[in-house]
């Protein structure tokens, strides 16, 4: 904690005394050092935060416009007091001194002639030198608590949240290009225009950057804001970056070193052919409990596709549920992730609403099996469109689902067999009575509507109709005929790519 003008004023073997009607809020001012000068003009060798000390042998007491620039000069460059020693120059303070003095709001001490310039000076210097241990101190202890957090496997966020509490403000970690990867307070708006001046210039707009180049954590930065001095905040700051890097470089190669294994439960998922119990190993070798609820998240990230935004997807979600892991699906990205209580899918959609607010994400589950898993991918990625614009939740039982877990029952092979007449009409004459029937069933049976989006007459569409209901041997007229053939067609297409 800095030393401060009241701080200085209460020491009693200081003898200083107050000759301005200066508020609390002026004596709270921190002194980062003391100054002494018998300068006109010293602020060329001043740079903020001295308590400047004089005796005015430069000024007469009465020239009110020498000490008026005098005063403005020091409180442009942030001087929080100054100090006069009177008894040698001016018998008393100048009246025309404290008059400017109060007039620019800038705290005035008397000095009296019995204590030296070099006791205040050295009972500051010592006051910093007990400060600056204590820093280390608490460095020292913040670096302990991260190492131990780091250990256990906490969330980035609780490591975030703990720098936060040391500095008495705000942490977070961005990336080169300004994206807020991970913060606390969570979803916390930063300024990335002032964290990188505060990058170039050691603190002094408030924000703290320390780029994290250790451990392979390249094009990263962690951030922190705070109103403690700024020795305090970059010692605590300096601390926490090594192993802020270590814990991120670890998350970033998890992901890199787990891809293989997802890419085997994905292809398990996605492949109805893989019966269940192979699908279930795959998830156990990728680190899940085959049988713990799971809830899955499909993103289609736009503009593109990147690493950041796949650590930044997970970081979001690890807020919630502790096991995640990810895996690149052509242009999605597709997660699965276990360990919440209570309705963890609720509580991810909440925590991606504030934070990604406007990606394409849709979260569904929590599947209980790997069955109900497969069920559940299949429903996210259906969901997922170009008109979405924010993350939204899967349905619990839709068209998708619903094929999903009849495909893994054998299903691909009996869809293909229903239609099968119409795959062999259409290779031996060159017809499109399989894509016909699909477009009419994506048009919901309305004739009107087939006929234009297929530019057919009404009466050529009647016919290819009439054609399709001999094949298949089924009125389609029928509700249950469209049904199974909704389903059938829905099931051959995923099967099929």
């Amino acid at each position: 904690m800095a030393l401060t003008l009241s701080q200085l004023l209460a020491e009693s073997v200081l003898e200083l005394t107050l000759v301005t009607p200066s508020s609390p809020e002026l004596l709270q001012r921190p002194v980062r050092w003391v100054a002494s000068t018998e300068l006109v003009d010293p602020t060329p060798f001043l740079r903020g935060g001295e308590l400047l000390l004089t005796t005015g042998a430069f000024i007469d007491a009465d020239d009110h416009d020498a000490w008026q620039a005098f005063i403005q000069r020091l409180k442009a460059a942030r001087v929080p007091a100054v100090g006069l020693g009177h008894g040698l120059t001016h018998h008393d303070i100048p009246r025309a001194l404290v008059e400017c003095a109060t007039a620019a709001d800038l705290p005035l001490l008397a000095v009296p002639y019995s204590v030296p310039f070099v006791r205040i000076s050295e009972f500051v210097a010592d006051a910093i030198i007990a400060d600056r241990f204590k820093d280390l101190g608490r460095a020292s202890n913040l670096a302990a608590d991260l190492a131990k957090l780091v250990s256990t496997g906490a969330p980035l966020a609780a490591l975030l949240r703990k720098i936060a509490e040391e500095i008495d403000g705000e942490a977070a970690i961005i990336d080169i290009d300004g994206n807020v990867m991970s913060s606390w307070p969570m979803h916390h708006e930063l300024r990335t225009d002032l964290v990188l001046e505060g990058l170039a210039t050691n603190g002094t707009t408030g924000y703290f950057a320390v780029p994290l180049d250790q451990a392979g954590a390249h094009d990263h930065i962690l951030v922190g804001r705070s109103e403690m001095t700024v020795e305090t905040v970059r010692m605590a700051m300096h601390s926490a970056a090594t192993l802020i890097a270590i814990d991120l470089t670890r998350r970033l190669q998890e992901e890199s070193s787990s891809a293989t294994r997802m890419a085997a439960v994905l292809s398990g998922l996605t492949d109805w052919t893989t019966p269940t119990a192979t699908l279930v190993r795959a998830l156990r070798v990728a680190g899940f409990d085959s049988d713990a609820p799971t809830v899955v998240l499909v993103a289609h990230p736009n503009p593109a596709f990147s690493a950041g935004y796949s650590l930044r997807l997970r970081l979001a979600v690890e807020q919630v549920l502790p096991v995640v892991r990810s895996v690149r699906s052509g242009d999605m990205l597709v997660l699965l992730a276990q360990g919440g209580a209570g309705d963890p899918t609720g509580q991810v959609l909440e925590v991606l609403r504030r934070e990604m607010p406007s990606r394409r994400i849709v979260v569904a589950g929590p599947a209980r099996d790997a069955e109900e898993i497969r069920m559940v991918l299949a429903s996210a990625r259906a969901m997922i469109t170009p008109e979405q614009a924010t993350p939204v939740r899967a349905r619990a039982f839709d068209l998708a689902s619903i094929v999903a877990a009849a495909a893994g029952r054998g299903g691909q092979h009996a869809a293909r067999e229903v239609l099968q007449p119409l795959i062999d009409h259409d290779a031996r004459t060159g017809g499109e009575l399989l894509h016909t029937l699909r477009t009419y069933l994506r048009l919901d049976a309305r004739q009107h509507l087939t006929a234009k989006a297929l530019h057919l007459h009404r009466n050529t569409l009647r016919y290819r109709l009439a054609q399709i209901g001999k094949l298949l041997d089924a009125d389609l007229d029928s509700l249950d005929t469209l049904l199974i053939c909704n389903l059938a067609s829905r099931m051959y297409d995923a099967a099929n790519g």
